[in-house]
């Protein structure tokens, strides 16, 4: 199988995306109501830089969106008491990853792995150093933070666990710093390079797999 890793300002393959998500959260999860134009959009979106990994075929295998200097907030903290101490982050350097969705015929460990660590260790990656963010939110099931955390992507849970959509979800945080720690390869290349490429990554997908 061949990928094509994409931060996305394509307007076709943005398409691609919202119909891509629509697919996952009504067809198959049932987490919103039909529309008429198939497609899955919400405010957010216009705050978002926008990630997905599309396979030989052109087709959307997976997306993630990373909110940023979002002036409505972030979809966590709608789970948070905000004016607890611990949840006053600095809000220009903070962010949230969501609409992680993969394809279900790609969900199988050696894909999933590449594309989660490809996502957050390259795409987002890159665009949290571009930003200058520090902090970035998640909404996750414990079974999905236990896998993200087994790829170095340090989420921690940082609140109660609440009901989102029909999963139960706890409210979670990565950290850039801590992210870095466990991938020292990241600063550098970043440091060296300006990005990070998938190949530095330890996902073992080899070059004639990527399509440039």
């Amino acid at each position: 199988m061949r990928y094509h890793f994409l931060y996305v300002t394509n307007e076709e393959i943005l398409d691609k995306i919202h119909r891509f998500r629509y697919k996952v959260m009504h067809e198959e999860l049932g987490w919103i109501e039909s529309n008429k134009n198939k497609k899955e959009r919400d405010s957010y979106d216009d705050y978002c830089d926008q990630f997905a990994i599309l396979n030989h075929e052109g087709e959307v295998s997976a997306t993630v969106r990373l909110i940023h200097h979002s002036p409505i907030g972030y979809p966590t903290e709608k789970f948070l008491d905000l004016t607890q101490s611990q949840y006053r982050f600095d809000r220009n350097k903070l962010a949230e990853m969501s609409r992680i969705f993969i394809d279900p015929k790609h969900r199988n460990m050696r894909e999933t792995k590449i594309f989660l660590i490809s996502l957050a260790k390259s795409l987002v990656y890159e665009k949290m150093k571009e930003h200058g963010i520090e902090y970035c939110y998640g909404m996750m099931e414990q079974k999905f933070i236990k896998l993200v955390n087994m790829f170095k992507i340090p989420y921690k849970i940082i609140g109660e666990l609440q009901q989102d959509y029909d999963k139960f979800k706890y409210p979670s945080m990565m950290l850039l710093k801590d992210l870095e720690k466990l991938n020292p390869q990241l600063e550098k290349y970043w440091q060296t390079y300006k990005k990070v490429s998938i190949l530095h990554l330890d996902t073992k997908i080899r070059p004639e797999q990527i399509i440039v």
